[in-house]
């Protein structure tokens, strides 16, 4: 309906002026009041609807937070519990340690021993005593009769005697000077005998018959009547070497055998030197004397063998030559073996534990026994030193020593102490061992403190159980095998689900002890197979979680992010720039005021009619 009221052109047009510039002013206002440019669909439906959509995201997202947040809580309570867990496997391996340093619950081991072992020794179980190297027989035997050279001048004739004294006999390689004024030709033989066994010859001068018989020793040596006037003139024939049948004695000179003065060989690395005066007694004493006392040797004058025979049966017997074609061993009886090893006795000799005698060792009884099966000798896989039957003992259980006396004991280890020993096999049957099973003495302080040990060491394991049953957070426990769903989305597809581990002494392996776990070495260690056991296991679950709280975590950081961007986005939408709607609020105020002066001048004109008419 149109007014009746007629408005000049100039003032329409400043009324419509001021009716935009009003609106205008309230939307500012509004936009100031809300803080936001858009309010409603109106404004701008399509951020509108959009900042709405990204709102609602947000706010589904932010309820998640807090089940997130419980679950990481959870998580961290299990995780607690599994760090203070290991604490009491480690204090339940310290009780262990404890009891390996408690005193034994034996007061005496399974101990069995031998007889004494005919010459056994450490080094050489299988010995029959003292080292011995036998020689071959020397010599030709029986039946050898002594070197002569028979002259066929007549000394009793004084011209013949005459002729002798004075002069110079070479004989057995030695020269000697006769003197003169001799009674007669006994009194020339025996100054000549004497100077020749002076020289070191071995060659005795006698008269037979009123003729010089030259005489050596039944030793198979040889005297050599050298060319002269001298030999000539009392033996009346040219002279020859005489040799003989040896037959070796104890006071049979060295010489006899081949060596030479200064020759020597060796036993054990010391030389022993020989020297023209030598005898095969005298022979022998040297061996000992050059040996210190290592080696010793004998000559048998029946057998006509030299023995040569160690201190003890730990010493070897070994030959060497010397450095002179004459000082060879081979003259002693030795021809073909020189090294004579420790421990080889007397030929002849039988070693107690010798012919593969076999020794079955038991360690335990029924399912928990360990049994092995040594045999003796000297091939290969067989024992014949105490270190290599303490080697073939060791992992099972059991040792060996040898005393002074022959005698071979085996125990049982400390780690074993409280277990029972038993033997069989040829080497018990054979009547070695005196005894063929044996029993621990179990008691003592020591079995009390292990007792009182037992009770700490279950005691911890209730503290595991009840520690676990404590690991809980709102109602979830994760060690107590409890489930957890931790959902990262509105509709449930993203999610992580944490499955729990009924962690309790029983379930780690961790077994309840009776004095019987404590009472040796053996039996401890099966305790501290459990519990290294139970700490991998724990090891385990505490990785799992810490897996699991690292990507609960990680999705916790990512909601919050996202809420941002979505908060930021809708805001970005229809949030109003406070800087532009002041300094627009600003404007539209002094446009207005513009707006009232022009409408004024406008109704001014009309005023000046209404002067008119008055």
């Amino acid at each position: 309906m149109s007014s009746n009221i007629t408005l000049s052109a100039a003032t329409r047009t400043n009324l419509l002026s001021l009716q935009d510039t009003a609106s205008l002013l309230a939307t500012t206002q509004n936009r100031l009041s809300t803080g936001k440019k858009v309010n409603t669909a109106l404004d701008s439906p399509v951020n509108f609807f959009t900042a709405q959509s990204l709102g609602a995201r947000s706010s589904d997202l932010s309820s998640l937070l807090d089940g997130i947040s419980n679950g990481i809580q959870t998580i961290q309570a299990a995780n607690q519990g599994i760090t203070n867990l290991q604490k009491l496997t480690d204090q339940l391996k310290s009780t262990a340690n404890q009891v390996l340093s408690a005193s034994n619950a034996f007061t005496a081991k399974a101990s069995l021993t031998s007889k004494a072992l005919n010459g056994a020794v450490d080094t050489n179980l299988l010995s029959t005593g003292a080292t011995q190297a036998l020689g071959t027989a020397i010599g030709a035997g029986t039946g050898a009769s002594e070197q002569t050279q028979t002259g066929t001048v007549d000394l009793s004739v004084a011209a013949n005697l005459t002729a002798v004294q004075g002069k110079t006999f070479n004989v057995d390689g030695v020269s000697v000077t006769t003197g003169g004024g001799y009674a007669d030709a006994n009194a020339f033989a025996s100054d000549l005998s004497t100077k020749l066994q002076a020289a070191g010859s071995s060659v005795e001068a006698s008269i037979v018959g009123n003729r010089l018989v030259l005489t050596g020793t039944a030793d198979g040596g040889s005297f050599v009547n050298a060319s002269g006037a001298a030999a000539t003139a009392a033996l009346g024939t040219t002279p020859a070497n005489v040799t003989g049948t040896l037959v070796p004695t104890a006071s049979t000179k060295v010489t006899g055998l081949g060596f030479a003065d200064g020759d020597t060989f060796t036993v054990n690395g010391s030389a022993v030197k020989i020297s023209r005066s030598d005898t095969l007694n005298t022979l022998a004493q040297k061996v000992a004397a050059a040996t210190n006392g290592d080696v010793t040797a004998t000559y048998d004058e029946t057998d006509r063998q030299f023995k040569f025979t160690a201190k003890d049966a730990k010493t070897s017997v070994n030959f060497g030559n010397g450095s002179t074609s004459t000082a060879l061993v081979s003259k002693l009886g030795f021809t073909t073996t020189t090294q004579f090893a420790a421990g080889l006795g007397e030929t002849g000799s039988t070693s107690d534990l010798s012919n593969n005698n076999i020794l079955q060792v038991t360690v335990g009884t029924g399912t928990n026994a360990k049994t092995t099966a040594i045999t003796f000798g000297t091939g290969p896989g067989q024992v014949s030193t105490l270190d290599q039957l303490n080697d073939a003992l060791a992992s099972y259980d059991a040792q060996a020593t040898i005393d002074s006396t022959n005698h071979l004991t085996i125990t049982t280890t400390n780690d074993a102490g409280s277990q029972n020993l038993t033997l069989s096999g040829s080497a018990v049957s054979g009547g070695n061992f005196l005894s063929s099973s044996s029993v621990a003495n179990i008691g003592g302080d020591g079995q009390s403190a292990r007792a009182k040990l037992v009770n700490d060491y279950n005691g911890l394991l209730t503290q595991i159980d009840q520690m676990s049953k404590d690991s809980g957070y709102n109602g979830v426990n994760l060690l107590n095998g409890d489930s957890m769903k931790v959902s990262f989305n509105a509709n449930g597809s993203s999610f992580i689900n944490v499955k729990g581990v009924a962690t309790t002494a029983d379930s780690l392996g961790l077994k309840t002890v009776t004095k019987d776990d404590f009472i040796d070495n053996d039996s401890v260690s099966k305790v501290f197979s459990q519990i290294t056991s139970a700490a991998n296991t724990l090891k385990s679950q505490a990785a799992t979680y810490s897996s699991n709280l690292s990507v609960v975590q990680n999705r916790q950081d990512f909601t919050k992010g996202i809420i941002n961007v979505l908060d930021t986005g809708s805001a970005n939408l229809v949030n109003a720039d406070m800087n532009e709607e002041a300094a627009n609020s600003q404007a539209l105020s002094t446009r207005n005021s513009l707006g009232i002066s022009a409408l004024s001048l406008a109704n001014q004109a009309q005023q000046g009619v209404l002067q008119l008419l008055r």
